[in-house]
């Protein structure tokens, strides 16, 4: 929330004084780098608290008991043969393992977490290739409405 203020009273501030700077719009440039790179480590802490929270607390117990309890389903009420039942456990052991690493690199990648609060666009808009390429997109729409 400190965080949130200062750069509230920062962009204010860097309004006030752009009127009094010989380079106004350098100022307000540097204002929104600052902003964009609070916002995106905002982002970044949320990232990493929801992965700690969820991925090592609540889905891992559930997921431990979940095993655990299937398998001794199977070793204890299945009439299966001692061979049987350890190669289906080892086989089941694989799938969880690769089922649970794959289910947690699709939640928790950085790429989904940039696109789901549109960090990319910002960071896009704020890159000197992005801002050209946006002023383009913006003339070519305003040409095709005009034409």
């Amino acid at each position: 929330m400190k965080k949130i203020l200062m750069t509230g009273l920062l962009f204010l501030a860097s309004n006030w004084f752009k009127r009094f700077s010989p380079y106004p719009h350098a100022t307000m440039e540097l204002t929104k780098l600052k902003i964009a790179m609070g916002y995106l480590q905002t982002i970044r802490t949320l990232r990493l608290l929801s992965i700690s929270f969820l991925g090592a607390g609540i889905c891992l117990v559930l997921l431990l008991s979940g095993i655990i309890l299937f398998h001794l389903a199977i070793f204890f009420y299945t009439p299966w043969s001692l061979e049987i039942k350890m190669a289906i456990t080892l086989g089941c052991a694989g799938f969880y393992i690769l089922s649970a690493a794959g289910v947690f690199i699709y939640i928790f990648s950085e790429d989904r977490w940039m696109k789901i609060f549109n960090a990319d666009k910002m960071i896009d808009v704020l890159s000197p290739e992005g801002e050209t390429a946006a002023n383009n997109n913006e003339e070519r729409t305003q040409f095709a409405r005009n034409n």
